[in-house]
Formats: C-alpha cells, sequence, structure tokens
C-alpha cells in the first residue's frame, strides 16, 4: 500500500504543471469552499453526533470519529483516473483538505475524544513522504524534464493499475479474519454505512454543478480519509491494537467499494454522464 500510494501520488505530480493546480485552486475557489466547509468541518461534527447515539464500543466510536476527521485522501486521484475524468480537481483537492485537516484536527481532536491530541507538527511529519515527497519529486520531473516525462507516464501508468489491484484487494484479502471478528459487534455495518452516506453527502453539494469530474471528485473525497493523517493520530493515542484494526479494516473496505464503483463508472462511462 505504501508503494502503491507513492506511485500514483508520484504520477498526478507527472501529470498535473504546478500553474494548473493554483489557477484551478483560484477559477474554482466555490467549489473548494464547499469541499473544505463540508469535509473538515459538517461531516466529521455531524459522524460523531450520530456515533453518540449508537450501541458501539466506545473504543470502535473513537476509531470512527477518527476516520472522518481526516480528509485529502490520495486514493482519489486514482479513482478519477480509473473514470477516465479530469483528476486536476482531485489532486488540488488533496492538497488542499490535507492542509486544513492538519490545522483542523489539533482544534476537534479534544473536543470528540476527551484526552485525545496531535500537534499540526506531528501530522506534518506522517504527511511529507507519503504526500508531499513523491508529488514533489513528480512535478519537479514535469517542469524540467517534459520529454523524459511522456516517455516514463505510460510505464508508470500501467505500474500504478497493477499496483491499484494489488494493494486493495491483497489488504482487504489479509483482513477477512479481522473482518470476520468484528462482522458481530456491528461497528463494520456502521463504519460502511456512513462512508456510502459521506459519498452521497459530498456528490449531492454538488448536484447542480455541471461538472461530473467535480461531482465524482467531492463524493469520492468525501467518502474516503487520508490513511497517512489517520493512523498517525491513532497511535499516537491510542495503544490498543483494535483501534488500528477498525480503521484499517473500514479503510480497506472504503477502498475497495470506491475502487469498483471508479471501475464501473469507467466501463460505463456514455451511460453514466
Amino acid at each position: 500500500m505504501p508503494i502503491f500510494i507513492f506511485v500514483f501520488v508520484f504520477n498526478s505530480g507527472l501529470s498535473e504543471h504546478p500553474k494548473t493546480i493554483f489557477l484551478t485552486a483560484k477559477e474554482n475557489w466555490g467549489f473548494y469552499l464547499r469541499l473544505i466547509i463540508y469535509n473538515n468541518i459538517l461531516l466529521p461534527i455531524g459522524v460523531w453526533l450520530v456515533l453518540q447515539w449508537l450501541p458501539i464500543d466506545p473504543l470502535y466510536t473513537n476509531g470512527l470519529t477518527i476516520f472522518f476527521l481526516t480528509a485529502g485522501a490520495s486514493t482519489v486521484i486514482a479513482f478519477m483516473m480509473e473514470v477516465k475524468l479530469r483528476s486536476t480537481y482531485a489532486v488540488t483537492s488533496m492538497i488542499l483538505l490535507t492542509f486544513m485537516t492538519v490545522l483542523v484536527i489539533p482544534i476537534l481532536l479534544p473536543f470528540m475524544i476527551e484526552g485525545a491530541s496531535i500537534t499540526s507538527f506531528e501530522l506534518v511529519q506522517s504527511l511529507v513522504t507519503s504526500i508531499l515527497l513523491p508529488l514533489l519529486i513528480g512535478m519537479g520531473l514535469r517542469l524540467f524534464f517534459e520529454s523524459f516525462v511522456d516517455t516514463i507516464r505510460p510505464f508508470i501508468l500501467k505500474a500504478q493499475k497493477i499496483l491499484m489491484n494489488v494493494a486493495i484487494y491483497g489488504m482487504m484479502i489479509g483482513l477477512i479474519p479481522e473482518l470476520i471478528q468484528l462482522i458481530g459487534s456491528g461497528v463494520v455495518v456502521t463504519g460502511v454505512g456512513l462512508v456510502v452516506l459521506a459519498f452521497l453527502g459530498g456528490y449531492l453539494i454538488e448536484v447542480k454543478n455541471s461538472s461530473q469530474s467535480m461531482k465524482l471528485t467531492s463524493g469520492f473525497v468525501g467518502g474516503q480519509k487520508n490513511g497517512a493523517v489517520t493512523f498517525a493520530v491513532a497511535i499516537n493515542n491510542f495503544s490498543d491494537p483494535n483501534m488500528i484494526l477498525i480503521i484499517a479494516v473500514i479503510g480497506a473496505l472504503s477502498t475497495v467499494i470506491f475502487s469498483m464503483m471508479s471501475t464501473y463508472i469507467g466501463k460505463n462511462q456514455k451511460v453514466l454522464i
């Protein structure tokens, strides 16, 4: 999974010129403002409120709370590439939402989970290697070695496709014993249900938007969360391995769901768009 994340974030850097990302954010500031308000404020607070009323073990409640606090998933880029739509919105949303997540989590986390805390500096450390470094390397090559990038990109895309299948479905197969163990607790059904609702909420916010790329980006961003930040927060505050387990299972299931969805949309694009 870390290799897969590195490859497709690196590929995003190869695909998008820094100027394009800046102009995309500038020209569509209203879209990104809605993404920030929904994903960094409304969604995590809404999920936290819902979880207070559900009969789930507090440890699992805390795990789901942390999961939905971490916006800015890089996997959304791969999904947008899979549906064969413009991925610039996804790349820009990853950068902006990750930045906002680093600022917002230290404020919301102690309020939602008593005794839990993390600093922005601790979060940045985990994000540098997983997102910032491969993105900057890709952008640097795109800026200064364009002909070289045109040569290697087809091979990078093939590697990304293979790694995506190996990482996502391999991780899911590896977690089957843990998944069976958690089914009876109700947390898996709850987590998947919240993920689907988060996707629908993100999509519906942009339902009047004429851009299908923006609508799907908003939906995928709502349902997918930033694994690097999620695990950094969980490990920093909890020693119980079950906390890591529930985050890993829900993260894997959400990734599988949206991977299958993006593949289906990509194959039936003319019908659905």
